[in-house]
């Protein structure tokens, strides 16, 4: 729970730098505690923090989130499905249009 001491944000701040954790699961993490959500993480009693980490535990989060995302956009790939093949060439894979917006999406990366 180190991870989430930093002096300058506050809890739900901190909560939400962590990649898995969106501003509701932020929230309902929170509000399971019983915690104020803009109190300093410094200011918090470790009984919180234990409790805080199973939540954690229970979540996929970091790195064995991205490797789960990495493997089912392989898996769309390998079966050739269209957003695979959208997300193997680079374009918007969620029916956006491509006539006029996805600049950044279509960019060339050298």
């Amino acid at each position: 729970m180190s991870s989430l001491i930093n002096k300058n944000k506050t809890f739900f701040k901190s909560l939400v730098s962590i990649f898995g954790i969106g501003s509701s699961t932020a929230l309902t993490v929170t509000s399971k505690l019983g915690l104020n959500a803009r109190k300093n993480p410094k200011s918090i009693k470790k009984k919180h923090y234990h409790e805080c980490e199973k939540i954690k535990k229970s979540i996929t989060l970091d790195k064995r989130l991205k490797s789960h995302l990495k493997e089912v956009i392989s898996f769309e790939q390998r079966i050739k499905t269209y957003r695979g093949i959208r997300n193997k060439l680079n374009l918007p894979c969620r029916g956006q249009r491509t006539h006029t917006n996805a600049k950044t999406k279509k960019k060339i990366k050298i």
